[in-house]
């Protein structure tokens, strides 16, 4: 196949917040008017026609021929305006018959799209540190991390992203009055082999723009939405037939956001939901302080029932100390501490400030919400809160954390989190580590059955989910007392734990995919593969493209499948196999960077990750990636590698693949940067030891691979970016 030319019509892979700058992010929209009247969509992620204007090696510069962009702020590139920007190859592909210059072509039809709902409001989402670098989940950051770390590294630019922007409430009764309209069998979104909807919104109660929802958090109530017009919208583009691929779908994400279920559940014994009551709105506006009285009285006989279910003897007192909390609530402020010999005074003053109004900097404000009930539950003595996060219905990880004080305007503050079992015991549960055991032990069990609940709501056990329990020592040393504090929707804060967003992120792609991977990989051979980029010629003209670039091959999806079978303990060891384990070893000496002695160490195959048609591996601390570069080495890199969704040739230490021999079959020594001297000291294995001399390949005379200047060399991608006015 000849080499792209100049004029030649080509597609490109746009990626609007990678091309884009913060302050301008174009959508490529189907009209003119679907980029200024509300509300505004598009193609964020996709295939776009282009004119190539230039040509190098390994890239073409192109001009893009679709003529529509539009950001959500209703701004329009200039048309004719000249733009021109460089892609690699792997991101470009030749026009097919007939199709130059539309979007959405024949041909290019592509095996998943996800059309997500975010935030279009002026001010933008600002996540708090504690959400961890993947952001919160209403973030463009949340939904790049998902792409980069789940859909690219298995379809690579085989896959689309179309975005609805959501300011308020009419934005959403437009969708959900006409999503049959919209989004009906014939949208060009509805071509992919898979379609689902992904929605990146907090439903409230609270009314739009006000200033409990302005004045909480530092974005100004970023993302905030009216959770009637939410819930019709989005069970109207289900109805549509779009599923929900995140969060859930909405009859199950509305329980579990109004917190419906914890009065609903609280006389299910083995499911230790503390007594809960829901009191309704009506009788709160007539009097708080009866309302309050009504409350305890039916908190009494819950906990009665309780103990009488559980064949226990009879409380012996009364509840003294409760919660007041809000539906539909995603701030601290919504909760509110109460207590008192017979708790009325306190929970009266809750009521009220969760109903009437509340001081908020130091100013008295309204509670302008809608909600027709407040949720009133007694406060169970415990040593700390233990988050079970749970993927693909198997406990995951444990985050112990604690809120360490009521503060004087009765909400919780001074939160904590540790990662340790042992050292959570030593500082919050006076060192009995058994009790905690005993605790986590519980948890686990109250969790399996929570998890079938699930399934009886959804007939479906949903990709991930977080259980939050309350665990204290109980009256004997090492016995735990445990009660369920909360269940976490998907999309839930991760608290910054590094190996758990791509285990999540990956268990969303296979949801989306409605597949096993190795189903998928099964299945491959069925699917049309996108067409192939051209070959330039000369040998310095190799294309620069990954197994993703490749998007939805044979040879990629068989990669994926045998990680998947190394990933469940299949082969491991073998010429042909892939390891579900390796062992790094980089000793310390005298010209080693400590960046590379921090390579040493185990690494797991990460399920459903591919680079350039082969398996990558990541350390136990998260921050460690082996990986097959697109030079065809491997290589042992970090978090910019994996920003850079491995289609690159860098990192610390790197051996020629010899045709894709696995790392531990490797002969001859491995190289350091920064000049890439060889380091007999370096190893690579599956237990640790150097693996038989009749097993092990080596590499090529005179293969040497990319040379780099530095210890973790650094890539040069030209990120161009749209400007003002431009695309």
């Amino acid at each position: 196949m000849a080499a792209y030319s100049t004029g030649d019509d080509v597609f490109v892979f746009y990626r609007m917040t990678r091309r884009c700058t913060p302050q301008r992010k174009y959508l490529a929209v189907l009209d003119p008017r679907q980029g200024s009247y509300r509300p505004r969509n598009g193609i964020s992620d996709g295939w776009l026609p282009a004119k190539v204007v230039d040509v190098e090696a390994a890239r073409v510069k192109v001009e893009y021929s679709w003529r529509h962009f539009a950001t959500c702020r209703g701004h329009f590139a200039e048309q004719d305006s000249g733009w021109a920007e460089w892609y690699p190859l792997g991101d470009v592909r030749a026009a097919p018959p007939g199709e130059a210059g539309k979007l959405a072509p024949r041909g290019l039809e592509p095996e998943l799209i996800l059309i997500t709902f975010r935030w279009g409001g002026n001010n933008e989402v600002i996540a708090p540190d504690q959400w961890g670098d993947t952001g919160s989940s209403v973030s463009d950051l949340f939904v790049d991390s998902f792409v980069e770390r789940a859909v690219m590294p298995m379809l690579g630019n085989n896959y689309e992203v179309w975005t609805v922007y959501v300011e308020d409430h009419t934005d959403m009764l437009k969708v959900a009055n006409a999503a049959n309209l919209i989004f009906g069998p014939y949208h060009p979104a509805r071509r992919g082999r898979h379609v689902g909807a992904m929605y990146h919104l907090y439903p409230t109660s609270f009314e739009e723009n006000c200033v409990p929802s302005k004045e909480t958090g530092s974005d100004g109530g970023a993302a905030l939405v009216d959770q009637k017009s939410f819930f019709k919208m989005q069970q109207a583009v289900e109805r549509a037939g779009v599923p929900t691929r995140f969060p859930h779908p909405s009859g199950f994400y509305e329980l579990l956001s109004s917190k419906r279920w914890t009065y609903m559940m609280s006389l299910t014994p083995h499911l230790r939901v503390p007594p809960t009551v829901s009191m309704p709105r009506m009788q709160i506006e007539q009097s708080c302080s009866e309302a309050a009285k009504q409350a305890i009285i039916a908190l009494n006989r819950v906990k009665q029932q309780q103990a009488k279910l559980r064949n226990e003897p009879p409380p012996q007192e009364g509840v003294t100390k409760g919660v007041a909390k809000l539906g539909f609530s995603w701030e601290a402020l919504d909760v509110k501490f109460w207590e008192g010999q017979d708790g009325e005074k306190g929970l009266t003053k809750a009521l009220h400030n969760l109903t009437q109004n509340i001081e908020i900097s130091d100013e008295l404000t309204g509670q302008p919400q809608d909600l027709e009930a407040i949720i009133v539950q007694e406060y169970c003595k415990h040593d700390l809160e233990a988050r079970l996060y749970v993927v693909d219905g198997k406990v995951e990880t444990t985050i112990y954390t604690k809120f360490c004080k009521i503060k004087d305007n009765l909400e919780f503050g001074d939160f904590h989190e540790l990662f340790d079992q042992e050292e959570a015991a030593n500082q919050w549960c006076g060192g009995d580590l058994s009790a905690l055991q005993d605790g986590e032990r519980q948890c686990q069990e109250i969790a399996e059955h929570w998890m079938v609940w699930v399934q009886a709501q959804i007939c479906a056990v949903p990709p991930a989910i977080r259980f939050d329990f309350f665990v204290g020592r109980g009256e004997k040393p090492g016995e735990a007392v445990v009660w369920t504090l909360e269940i976490c929707e998907l999309g839930f804060s991760m608290l910054g734990e590094k190996e758990l967003p791509n285990k999540v992120f990956a268990a969303m792609f296979r949801s989306c995919m409605g597949t096993s991977a190795a189903a998928l990989a099964a299945s491959a051979s069925d699917a049309a593969p996108l067409p192939s980029p051209p070959k330039t010629a000369g040998s310095a003209a190799k294309a620069v493209t990954n197994g993703a670039a490749k998007g939805g091959s044979s040879a990629n999806m068989a990669a994926v499948a045998a990680a998947a079978d190394a990933a469940e303990g299949g082969e491991n060891g073998d010429a042909g196999g892939v390891p579900s384990i390796l062992h790094v070893t980089v000793p310390p000496g005298q010209n080693v960077t400590k960046d590379q002695h921090q390579c040493s160490g185990k690494y797991t195959v990460m399920p459903g990750a591919i680079a350039n048609d082969a398996p990558v591996w990541i350390n136990d601390r998260g921050d460690r990636f082996m990986y097959h570069g697109n030079d065809d080495n491997w290589y042992v890199g970090d978090e910019e590698e994996q920003n850079l969704n491995f289609d690159c040739d860098q990192g610390y230490i790197r051996h020629d693949s010899c045709g894709r021999v696995m790392p531990h079959l490797l002969a001859g020594d491995w190289e350091r940067g920064e000049e890439w001297l060889p380091d007999a000291g370096v190893g690579v294995s599956t237990d640790g030891s150097a693996p038989p001399a009749s097993a092990r390949r080596s590499p090529p005379p005179g293969s040497k691979g990319k040379g780099k200047v530095s210890g973790k060399s650094k890539n040069n991608n030209n990120k161009g970016g749209f400007g003002k006015g431009s695309p």
